[in-house]
Parts: C-alpha cells; sequence; structure tokens
C-alpha cells in the first residue's frame, strides 16, 4: 500500500522547513567533499536556512570544481579554511583521522558540528568532542537522516503504544558487499584510521536505531570475523563479518549480524513480540502476526524520505529560534550511546567476554538523557 505525505505528518514530524524571513542564514563551512556530504549540502542548500561559505578538501580539483559551482573560496588545507572563514556550521565528510584537531578548533571558535557518521572512531574521541562542544555551547551532531526516516517513526509510534515488556527479542541484519577498495581509500582496512570494520563503517545507523529506540543494554557479547588468509594479517585489518548479542533486560534480548562479505545487499530490522512481530527496512514497515498472517503493511515512496531535510530543519531550528517546542532531536550526546555499544563489542571480541557499555559511560562521566 503506497503512502502519502499526508500520513507521514502522523509519525510524530511536522514538515514546516522554512523558518521566519527575518532569521538568518547558518553560514556552512565544508571540510571533506566527500559524495554524502555533498548530498547533504545540496538538501540543506534548497532550504531558507543555510548558505555555503567555504570548503576544503585534500584534492586540489574536487575544491576547484566546488569553487566554481558555489561560488566562495575553496582550500586543500583543512586549518586554513578554520581560521579564515568563521561559520556558524562545520559540515564534516573528511575521515576522522585526518581532522580530529580541525574539528576541535572549530568547536572551539563556537562553532557548530554536523559529521557524517561515525561520531568518532573511538568511545573516547567521541566523548572528548562532544564534552568539548558543551563547554563551548555548541550542538556536535552525528548526521544520521534515518532518524526521521517515515519507517523509524512509525517503530517508535508502534513501539510507544506497546506494552510494557511486550517486546522480548530484536534481530537486525545488515549485509553490504564490497568490491576492490580504491587506493585512496585503504584507510578504511586499517582498524586504527577507521575506528572498526563493518560495525562502524556499515552497522552504525541500524545500531543507532536500535539504542534510540531501546535504551543501552545492560551487556554486549561480539564475535569479529576477519577474511584475512593468515592470523598476523587479521590483527592490522577491520573485520568483515560480526555477530553481535546484546541484552537489554532479563526479557529482552537483540543479535545483530554484519557482514560485508555475504550477499544480497541486505538491511532489515526486526522486534518480535507476544503475539506478532514488526519488521522494517528504508522503503516499508510491515507488522506479522505470529502464524505468518500479514497485519499490515505500508511501502514508502521515494518522495517520503525527508529524512536529511528533517534533521537539517530540527538542527536550524534549535540554533536560530531555542525554545522548548524547537529542541535538538534526538538530544546532543546520544551519539555517545551508539559508541559505547559499538566500543563494548570490540572490547568483547578481544577479552571474549560481556562487556558493560554503561561502565564507559561512567568513567566518561558522560550521562546523557535519552
Amino acid at each position: 500500500m503506497q503512502q502519502s505525505c499526508t500520513p507521514y505528518r502522523k509519525y510524530g514530524v511536522e514538515r514546516t522547513l522554512n523558518l521566519e524571513p527575518e532569521a538568518k542564514k547558518l553560514k556552512i563551512s565544508v571540510m571533506g567533499l566527500s559524495e554524502p556530504i555533498l548530498a547533504m549540502l545540496d538538501v540543506a542548500l534548497s532550504m531558507d536556512c543555510f548558505e555555503v561559505t567555504a570548503a576544503a578538501d585534500e584534492d586540489a580539483q574536487a575544491v576547484q570544481a566546488f569553487s566554481q559551482r558555489y561560488g566562495c573560496p575553496a582550500y586543500t588545507d583543512f586549518r586554513r579554511m578554520i581560521m579564515q572563514n568563521p561559520a556558524d556550521v562545520l559540515f564534516v565528510g573528511a575521515p576522522l583521522h585526518t581532522c580530529g584537531e580541525h574539528i576541535r578548533q572549530a568547536i572551539q571558535n563556537k562553532c557548530h558540528i554536523i559529521k557524517m557518521p561515525p561520531a568518532g572512531l573511538t568511545f573516547e574521541q567521541c566523548a572528548s568532542l562532544v564534552q568539548q562542544a558543551r563547554r563551548e555551547g555548541v550542538y556536535f551532531v552525528t548526521a544520521i537522516p534515518g532518524r526521521f526516516e517515515p519507517a523509524v517513526l512509525r517503530l517508535r509510534q508502534e513501539l510507544a503504544d506497546s506494552e510494557p515488556d511486550y517486546w522480548h527479542l530484536i534481530t537486525a541484519v545488515c549485509h553490504v558487499p564490497q568490491g576492490e577498495i580504491e587506493p585512496q581509500k585503504r584507510w578504511l582496512l586499517d582498524p586504527k584510521l577507521s575506528g572498526g570494520g563493518v560495525l562502524i563503517q556499515n552497522a552504525y545507523d541500524l545500531l543507532d536505531e536500535m539504542v534510540l529506540c531501546f535504551g543501552l543494554p545492560q551487556q554486549v557479547y561480539a564475535v569479529l570475523i576477519s577474511q584475512a588468509p593468515d592470523r598476523q594479517q587479521r590483527l592490522s585489518i577491520t573485520e568483515d563479518n560480526a555477530v553481535v548479542s546484546m541484552k537489554f533486560s532479563d526479557t529482552l534480548a537483540a543479535q545483530v549480524m554484519a557482514s560485508r562479505t555475504l550477499g544480497p545487499e541486505r538491511r532489515h530490522l526486526r522486534m518480535h513480540g507476544k503475539d506478532k512481530f514488526i519488521t522494517l527496512t528504508r522503503e516499508d514497515f510491515s507488522i506479522t502476526d505470529n502464524s505468518g498472517n500479514l497485519m499490515e503493511h505500508i511501502q514508502f515512496s521515494p518522495e517520503q524520505f525527508h529524512g536529511t531535510q528533517d534533521l537539517l530543519d530540527n538542527f536550524a531550528k534549535a540554533v536560530l529560534n531555542p525554545s522548548e517546542k524547537n529542541k535538538l532531536s534526538p538530544p546532543a550526546g546520544v551519539d555517545l550511546y551508539t559508541m559505547a555499544v559499538i566500543e563494548s563489542a570490540y572490547l568483547s571480541a578481544r577479552t571474549s567476554m560481556p562487556e558493560t557499555p554503561s561502565r564507559l559511560l561512567d568513567m566518561a562521566k558522560a550521562n546523557v538523557l535519552m
């Protein structure tokens, strides 16, 4: 059953994208001209509340093309752009191992940060950036449009309407087959530079959805597998497959399977309850009873995928018109929960023991209200 944009509003998002005419525009600087960040920039510039003022990338040709297209200064030096072109918000598309210190400088200059996931290479780095942003009074936001997509909003509505302890099992699958990695992206195979393998690179938004819906798991246990031919190589490259088990409560558990070697491409989240289960992908949402009878099925059309626009709209309102109504959603810092789960998974894989994400939050004194 196809749905129009009108039913989408009932899932909790009022899509009033334009701010007051007299409201100032947020000036954007772009650091790292990756495809996802450029796609997000195009969406931002289609709105009334953003304008781009500068960009930087290590690729001189990309920088020149950007400057010609948008008519603004562009640099091959991240630091120079940060110092010479103060902005209200920095869009970060560059890998963190090349720009972490420049993000810190931008935050120190009272610049908000919107970056492509993950929020950090490690939990420690993420906590440090979030805490610095709090001290400076700015937002550090991870750009995950899925938080605002209709399937996830419909899921959260269903969960809100459910009785306590109704759900007992969550299963998630994320298979993203990957071909030969281009030479300039070989850093993605290095766990120290990339932050890890399939959990961070492929399944970050999936884990983020689970944490937003169900909170922080009590325990995390993980097994990671690399396809490298010998044991020594496996120590220096990222994992290709991961199985992560989580305990949320005495009555709710979850299992996540992530891979870049299995196919075909598949990404879904499934919640099993007492007498029905919910399955969602980006394109559809379904409820099925335990006898296999389809109770509800919503297929979302491409016109309903406004996640990036809603994310930017929410951010702009929180910055330009701060109020109880215009709170940032989700609250700033919730990425610490997702990063704590991922960090716990990697620790568990090394120790072969369950790990506790809340322990990491306590150690970082990074309590965030969800």
